[in-house]
């Protein structure tokens, strides 16, 4: 979510806090001036400098420990979102998971003991006086690279010394990580929205990069599972061979191996050959493969973090999955669609953004499908509810996929008439669904829409469609749409749905 759609979410005082984090020259504004304040100085908020110096912690190391967990927490989040007890419960598992392998005594048994040890006694010295410095910390960090060791080491050694969240190994509670997530909305860096349904926290898409950056991250779990996917069996075996750990078992389990390992995905594809790394890139959908070795990995780890992944449930049915990704489907956005599985070759593209749909209007917006005979028609057709006043009787749709943003072409204009004349009901609203309508679409709009006098004519994009269904789902999930909302000649903007949303709804 980008920072413009999140402090829409969001009431005073977290806006506050946000206008805060880089400004104090603005007296105590109210929401929507907070909100102008904001958008006015989205450039500055979002300043990788400023994110740095905001994650440039100089206190205490459990207090370090407990900041970089909780963001790793949203990292790990497939939209960087979640509620507060979502983060509690992720930096549990993330410091759990520490303390669990410290208390084996085989974790460490694949590290190069002496390296450790090394680690283990720089660290005793370094926490003689519970207090580490970025300084002291960089330089903690740099020689466990040198020494060939993973953050996850580092944290092992730590709980090993009895540091680790903190000291006595104490878990962090909930009152700890609520103070965390506090001081991260007063650096701007997380926003609370509260207005929203089930109240999340969240790091917006322009603050994301930068964060990883401070966090030395080079993926986030999920990107990483998916760029392991791409692997085969023999090539997972050989990055594991060269950490000298165990190379036995099913795919599934060597990715996992591969992760709780601690290897950045740097040196993992370092591992593969140069052909190994041409044939990788080659199946990256815009992936160039040319170039040197090191060129070739930066561009395949900037592939997967730069993939949109959301949190889709393991009992979605297929068209609430297609529902989740419905703007890449009007973009045709095969990067995204094909890493995540969402579709297996292009022409699955346009069936899936009409099933996609058909999912919102009938599971999100509570609409009843028309049946529609013959194979010329358009994508769906929903009948307006109560008595009308207007000769029409139905609402029409029909799906528009385009790289490009949507122009309105004669062809279409042509396509859509023939639709709307050969309906077995009058057509009170023919709602074209784009990914973006370019403003000349409008001369094409008022074009059908005159030689069709009673029928409207709206475009709109697949996002701000979502954004609707969204809207009212978390309002009344169990109610009715007023299709009214559509109901007019034009493009439907995210300002003008907002106005009519307030009219009908």
């Amino acid at each position: 979510m980008k920072v413009a759609d999140a402090i829409k979410q969001m009431s005073k005082l977290p806006l506050q806090r946000i206008v805060d984090s880089f400004t104090k020259d603005f007296p105590k504004p109210d929401e929507n001036q907070a909100r102008d304040i904001i958008l006015r100085n989205v450039e500055e908020l979002t300043d990788p400098e400023r994110i740095s110096t905001v994650l440039r912690f100089d206190g205490p190391f459990s207090e370090q420990i407990r900041q970089t967990c909780m963001l790793e927490a949203f990292v790990n989040r497939p939209d960087w979102s979640a509620s507060e007890q979502d983060i509690v419960e992720g930096l549990h598992q993330l410091e759990q998971a520490v303390l669990a392998a410290a208390g084996d005594e085989d974790s460490l048994q694949y590290e190069d003991s002496q390296h450790v040890e090394v680690l283990r006694d720089v660290l005793m010295v370094a926490l003689e006086d519970d207090h580490i410095t970025v300084s002291e910390l960089n330089l903690l960090r740099a020689l466990r690279d040198s020494l060939g060791l993973s953050e996850a080491v580092l944290r092992i050694v730590l709980a090993q010394l009895d540091h680790f969240p903190q000291p006595g190994n104490v878990l962090h509670t909930p009152s700890d990580c609520r103070d965390v997530l506090n001081k991260l909305q007063r650096g701007g860096i997380v926003f609370h929205c509260n207005k929203a349904d089930g109240s999340p926290y969240m790091i917006p898409d322009e603050i994301q990069a930068s964060v990883m950056e401070a966090l030395g991250l080079e993926l986030g779990l999920h990107a990483w599972e998916l760029l392991l996917e791409t692997l085969t069996v023999v090539q997972l075996k050989l990055v594991l061979a060269k950490k000298n750990l165990p190379t036995s078992g099913t795919k599934p389990e060597l990715k996992s191996r591969v992760i709780s390992s601690g290897m950045r995905p740097s040196r993992v594809l370092g591992i593969l050959s140069t052909q190994e790394l041409h044939k990788l890139c080659s199946s990256l959908p815009g992936v160039p493969v040319s170039g040197t070795k090191a060129e070739r990995t930066q561009r395949i780890i900037g592939y997967f973090a730069n993939l949109i992944t959301k949190e889709v449930s393991d009992e979605a049915s297929p068209g609430e999955r297609l529902y989740k990704y419905l703007p890449e489907l009007a973009r045709r956005d095969r990067e995204n669609l094909l890493a995540n599985q969402i579709i297996t070759k292009d022409s699955d593209i346009e069936r899936g953004f009409e099933t996609a749909t058909r999912f919102l209007f009938e599971s999100r917006l509570g609409a009843t499908l028309m049946e529609m005979a013959g194979s010329e028609h358009p994508d769906g057709c929903i009948r307006f509810g109560g008595r009308r006043k207007t000769r029409g009787d139905v609402l029409m749709w029909d799906n528009k996929s385009t790289e490009d943003t949507y122009s309105f072409p004669p062809s279409h204009l042509r396509q859509f008439k023939r639709y709307i004349r050969d309906a077995r009901d009058p057509v009170a609203c023919f709602l074209v669904i784009v990914a973006k309508p370019d403003d000349s679409a409008m001369d094409r709009v008022w074009q059908l829409a005159a030689q069709c006098d009673s029928t409207n004519i709206a475009v709109i994009a697949a996002e701000d469609l979502g954004w609707v269904a969204e809207e009212w789902w978390s309002r009344n999930p169990d109610g009715r749409f007023n299709l009214e909302v559509f109901n007019m000649t034009g493009i439907l903007s995210r300002p003008l749905l907002e106005q009519r949303m307030r009219l009908f709804l």
